[in-house]
């Protein structure tokens, strides 16, 4: 009875070795799959389970090499000591410890320690070869691929199925960090054919793509790589990098979240990418969600700059105005132009005069290196809305100065030059002397070249033609102005083309019949000088077509009155006759 159970017992432990060791070995794959993936938690979960349940060599390999790729030496050397000693003969955890040496800069002694695990094997044990070239290529700092190509080429003689798609990944990995992407693309396709639904191979020659710029055809290899595996968190990150260099930021942004998701991440790069990502597609509620899960966790001044940039957006001035000055003050090493280009936004929202000021003061500090948004032309409007119009006309000539000028950057340019021209004798100089004189027809001369270049770009433009004129005309004093004719031809072409603009568009008849009732005025007025009454009147009766009862068009079409008929003077009464005898 005894022999029975023992023997029972036997077959029962035995039983459960052969049942267990599939169920580690099963566990080991989802380990190193959640490793690749970037699923650190999930990784060290699983490979701490194995070496704890079962601290064998191999298992205690897998531990050290977990710690080993998220940069845990000292834990990776422990583990694989102990896996050494668990199986003095087992090479596999001094390769370990040659990867050790090599992370921490000993070249010599990672060689030394790998070059006899090798040997020990007689070069003949293909996992040995492949974990001793992978070794190699980890690194960043202390990679050797030519040492890894050497050694894998080995180990790919003893596939002997040519089936093993490890050897042919990091035979890749090898190629991708001498720069021979040609080569690295072949060793991941040979790798996909050894194992056609392997998702990192179709990530590892997308990401070859990225690194060229080719940001479409990273995109359509990460897609195959999802499309295999869409649970591979590290495709989404990549493809959102990929996704960001076409400028195609909520795609870019939908996918680190998914990255950041999938991969279990807490990592504060990662989330203030996912934030960067939405603050770039507008998503700024989004973008300052994601920051607000990084209160308390890291103190990274960057943050706040973050913050100001998406609070600016979403109005939130004050909030955005804290957080700039903020990180600004903590961090002014980092500031870079658009920092202040945003501060400069809120504060220019704040609705004060301080507050405007202040707008200018950080606008002027981004503008000279702004490439995108001409910030001087938001300085010039500041100015403008203040009714500085003679900075405004400074900052709108340097907005041209850049080289990309729009059409409206000359409207406003000759607009500032010509309101200012009105304030010369009144809040300007006010004393209507010679250089008052002389001050005023510069700034409607120079408001008249704005027009010109105007006119020279948009020539069906009829406004400009408006302005030309009546520049030409307040330039000079109304004698002078009506003696010399120069704003005429300009009225001319405008009372031409505003009448064919109103046809065209309705909507602006309002705007359109103030400046034809006021170029009527002024052309009648040259007409009468010119003693061309017909052509007064002409202009006249057009007015009252605008406005039935405007004074100045009566007054043109008044008929002369005849002068009031006079009486005759009356004659004096008769002197009474004396009488005689009356006089005394």
């Amino acid at each position: 009875m005894m022999k029975i159970q023992k023997k029972s017992l036997t077959t029962f432990l035995a039983l459960g070795a052969m049942m267990s060791a599939p169920v580690f070995a099963q566990d080991v794959q989802t380990g190193l799959k959640d490793l690749e993936s970037e699923r650190f938690a999930k990784a060290e979960q699983t490979f701490t389970q194995l070496a704890n349940s079962s601290p064998t060599a191999d298992n205690q390999y897998y531990l050290g090499y977990y710690y080993l790729r998220t940069n845990q030496l000292d834990k990776a050397k422990a583990a694989f000591e102990k896996g050494a000693a668990a199986d003095p003969k087992g090479q596999l955890n001094n390769v370990g410890l040659g990867a050790v040496a090599l992370a921490q800069g000993d070249r010599a002694g990672a060689k030394a320690k790998i070059d006899a695990a090798v040997n020990a094997t007689k070069s003949k044990n293909m996992d040995i070869l492949f974990r001793a070239g992978e070794a190699y290529t980890l690194d960043e700092k202390t990679n050797d691929p030519a040492e890894a190509i050497r050694l894998l080429d080995l180990a790919s003689k003893l596939d002997k199925k040519n089936s093993n798609a490890d050897i042919k990944m990091a035979m890749g990995d090898a190629y991708f960090i001498k720069n021979d992407g040609g080569t690295a693309v072949s060793r991941y396709e040979d790798a996909l054919a050894a194992s056609p639904s392997l998702a990192e191979a179709n990530y590892k020659i997308g990401r070859l793509y990225l690194r060229g710029k080719n940001y479409p055809l990273a995109q359509t290899f990460f897609n195959k790589a999802i499309e295999a595996d869409p649970e591979f968190a590290l495709t989404y990150r990549s493809l959102a990098d990929a996704l960001a260099g076409s400028r195609a930021y909520k795609g870019a942004a939908n996918n680190m979240e998914k990255y950041v998701q999938k991969s279990g991440t807490t990592d504060p790069d990662y989330l203030t990418t996912v934030a960067k990502y939405y603050f770039l597609a507008n998503d700024y509620l989004k973008a300052t969600s994601y920051l607000d899960q990084l209160q308390g966790k890291v103190k990274d001044p960057v943050l706040d700059r973050m913050y100001g940039w998406a609070y600016t957006a979403l109005g939130k001035n004050e909030q955005a105005v804290q957080a700039l000055n903020k990180f600004i003050a903590a961090a002014p090493q980092k500031v870079i132009y658009d920092d202040y280009k945003y501060l400069g936004r809120a504060y220019g929202h704040l609705g004060t005069p301080e507050a405007d000021s202040l707008a200018i003061i950080n606008l002027e500090k981004a503008a000279p290196e702004d490439t995108t948004e001409n910030l001087y032309r938001e300085i010039a409007k500041k100015y403008n809305d203040g009714k500085r119009y003679d900075r405004a006309f400074d900052y709108y000539t340097k907005t041209i100065g850049t080289g990309k000028p729009l059409n409206n950057d000359y409207l406003n340019m000759g607009l500032a030059a010509y309101n200012y021209g009105f304030r010369i004798g009144r809040d300007v100089m006010k004393e209507d002397t010679a250089g008052a004189k002389q001050l005023r027809k510069q700034w409607f001369l120079r408001a008249d070249s704005a027009y010109a270049k105007l006119a020279e770009i948009t020539p069906a433009y009829s406004p400009a033609y408006y302005y030309r004129g009546t520049s030409n005309y307040y330039a000079y004093p109304s004698a002078e102005a009506l003696s010399n004719r120069a704003f005429v031809p300009y009225l001319e072409k405008f009372v031409e083309l505003g009448p064919q603009d109103i046809t065209a568009d309705s909507s602006k008849a309002p705007q359109f019949n103030r400046l034809l009732m006021q170029s009527y005025s002024l052309l009648a007025a040259d007409a009468v000088t010119q003693k061309n009454d017909a052509k007064a009147k002409d202009y006249a009766t057009k007015m009252l077509a605008i406005d039935p009862n405007d004074a100045r068009a009566k007054a043109f079409l008044e008929e002369p009155k005849p002068a009031p008929a006079t009486k005759p003077a009356a004659k004096p009464a008769p002197k009474a006759p004396v009488k005689k005898g009356s006089a005394k």
